[in-house]
């Protein structure tokens, strides 16, 4: 990338790579957070969500949002990676953009709101232009070392927004995000998730402790999760065929199949 920064009267060019510009003003890269999650996740498993009603009208009309509420261990963290892999295969081609946040309550000094959001940006300029009010917020940055605020971070999001038809939100573990006075950082975050615009529809996961019609968000859908029958079977399956010392036993004593697949059943409705 070369930039042109206008200094008394004269020019002076700034060479800097794509993924540099990226990294400042987006510290917070979750691609390869999608990835791992999607190279764990078991083939076929989650579809029931694709199938809901509620999932195919959230999908189908823009500016909806679907608040998905599951106990710990219910897979809201793998069916929030399954979602962005749909959408982004779904819709290959067409003016629609597909980001996702994974919030993690080890990594919220580094999780601001301002990055967050910065990180929705990272993710809808793959293979874009930048964007002038991006290049304009850096030469107003380089030269006193300091980083974007939140206004100017909301400011070159909705300017990448507007270029879309639809854009596709997915945050996964809002519960894992803290609330707590000064920062209220969750309440500043769901903010700025509600007015991103008519074109965007959001997904939220979270376990149930949190209400979300105290968040104002848009046409709220809520959609209580839990670990489908066929998918834990299909897990343990998955996990036998990968373990020869586990099929070994398992063809020994076909029982303890059912054995294992009654005890993780119980831990995903208790919650594990």
């Amino acid at each position: 990338m070369h930039i042109v920064i206008h200094r008394g009267g004269r020019e002076e060019g700034i060479d800097i790579t794509r993924r540099d510009f990226l990294d400042w003003l987006s510290p917070l890269n979750f691609f390869p957070r999608q990835q791992d999650i999607s190279e764990v996740r078991v083939k076929g498993t989650g579809e029931w969500l694709l199938e809901h009603p509620i999932f195919q009208q959230w999908e189908s009309e823009s500016g909806r949002t679907l608040w998905c509420r599951g106990i710990p261990g219910a897979g809201k963290t793998v069916l929030a990676s399954m979602v962005v892999d749909y959408l982004g295969s779904q819709f290959t081609g067409k003016n629609i953009g597909v980001a996702c946040i994974y919030l993690n309550h080890k990594e919220v000094g580094s999780q601001t709101p301002s990055r967050l959001l910065a990180g929705l940006w990272r993710q809808l300029v793959l293979d874009k232009d930048i964007g002038s009010i991006a290049e304009n917020l850096y030469k107003q940055h380089r030269e006193k070392a300091t980083a974007p605020s939140l206004g100017e971070v909301v400011n070159v999001l909705s300017s990448s927004l507007k270029e879309f038809s639809q854009v596709f939100v997915i945050v996964d573990a809002m519960d894992e995000y803290p609330n707590e006075s000064p920062a209220f950082q969750r309440e500043i975050l769901l903010q700025y998730l509600a007015e991103m615009g008519s074109n965007v529809n959001l997904m939220i996961t979270s376990r149930p402790n949190i209400s979300p019609e105290s968040a104002s968000l848009p046409n709220l859908e809520t959609l209580d999760i839990q670990a489908a029958p066929e998918d834990i079977q299909a897990y343990i399956n998955a996990q036998i065929k990968l373990s020869p010392r586990l099929s070994r036993h398992v063809q020994k004593q076909p029982k303890l199949r059912e054995d294992i697949y009654s005890k993780i059943s119980s831990k995903s409705a208790d919650g594990m």
